[in-house]
């Protein structure tokens, strides 16, 4: 099975823009092959985030687990980046990690405090890949925008032409780290896309009763960058959506925002008591499944069989179980070592 998205290098150069009927641009969908590629990625995301949960309910993960199922529309975002791009993440969805080319193993070992952990077992959920450009979250909500700002500013000083893909969630948009980085990137004309996955709740707080403006895209005209808000549970729109916000920064053409409009279907921790949601509503979000649509337009389509639908989904669980195995049977830290890494 492909850990990576097909296609997912291309340069701008490679991606061709097809003409509307009333001449506008228009970004072509991602081909068959990425197509399916998307849907191994979203399926492979979702097999890792049910052994998480049950991983925690057997408290073998300690603290919590932030689930991202219901929001693996993501992906085609994600899942557009070059390998020498940055990531930096709101605190869940396996599928940063996965569509980046992480391996399972790795982030399961840290998961559980393993010294085979990508951190060393050091960081707990709290990940981080370097390896693959993913430089994780911050402990405090909105804390990671200022490194996206850092690292968009570290490409643009190399005179290089990679991007940064800074995710947040609706509660950060209320940030000033997240104002503040956002008047910066528009400022230095940075390579960054924003991209907010707006699940409608930060913690148990609706977003109605959070934000002024429910239309987290409308921050972008405060900073002049393009900006705009689509279903962030059609991964072909998201695809769609961010593939011209990376093509303008890549040719310096600075930052855009885009908002994802989504549902987590799980509580906002694994763990962290009840969930005080409606459960007409969360039943609701149950039928836009991104994964269950996007694999019923690829049957129609005859992208996919149902034969391919099996082995997808089997591929994925013992992938995911073999992960598992690794991480458990891997060694804990020495004490002692809690005491190095402290400095880079």
């Amino acid at each position: 099975m492909s850990h990576r998205i097909a296609g997912s290098n291309l340069n701008p150069t490679h991606t061709r823009r097809a003409k509307s009927r009333r001449g506008e641009e228009k970004v072509p969908e991602p081909s068959n092959e990425q197509m399916l590629d998307l849907y191994i990625q979203m399926v492979r995301s979702r097999a890792f985030e049910e052994m998480a949960i049950s991983l925690v309910d057997v408290c073998r993960i300690p603290g919590s687990w932030m689930s991202g199922i219901g929001q693996e529309g993501t992906v085609g975002a994600v899942g557009q980046l070059r390998p020498d791009d940055y990531l930096t993440y709101t605190h869940r969805g396996a599928y940063c990690f996965l569509s980046r080319g992480s391996d399972p193993k790795r982030l399961f070992a840290e998961l559980l405090g393993k010294r085979t952990g990508c951190c060393r077992g050091k960081g707990g959920r709290h990940l981080a890949d370097v390896e693959h450009g993913i430089f994780g979250k911050s402990g405090s909500i909105g804390g990671h925008a200022p490194i996206a700002v850092g690292l968009a500013t570290a490409i643009q000083i190399r005179g290089g032409d990679q991007v940064v893909l800074s995710l947040f969630g609706e509660g950060a948009s209320n940030r000033g780290t997240t104002h503040t980085s956002m008047n910066m990137a528009t400022i230095w004309r940075l390579p960054i896309i924003w991209l907010c996955e707006n699940n409608g709740y930060a913690g148990s707080s609706p977003a109605a009763a959070i934000l002024a403006n429910a239309d987290v895209a409308e921050m972008g005209s405060a900073y002049g960058m393009p900006h705009t808000a689509v279903d962030g549970n059609d991964v072909i729109k998201v695809f769609e959506a961010v593939r011209p916000a990376i093509i303008r920064a890549r040719s310096g053409e600075g930052p855009s925002l885009i908002e994802l409009k989504t549902y987590r279907l799980r509580p906002f921790g694994e763990g962290s008591g009840p969930d005080r949601r409606s459960p007409d509503e969360i039943e609701a979000w149950k039928r836009r499944d991104p994964i269950r649509s996007f694999r019923r337009r690829l049957l129609a389509r005859g992208i996919l069989n149902d034969e391919q639908v099996e082995k997808i989904a089997h591929e994925a669980g013992r992938e995911m179980e073999g992960a598992r195995a690794f991480a458990e049977e891997s060694p804990f830290p020495d004490p002692e070592e809690a005491f190095e890494d402290l400095y880079a």
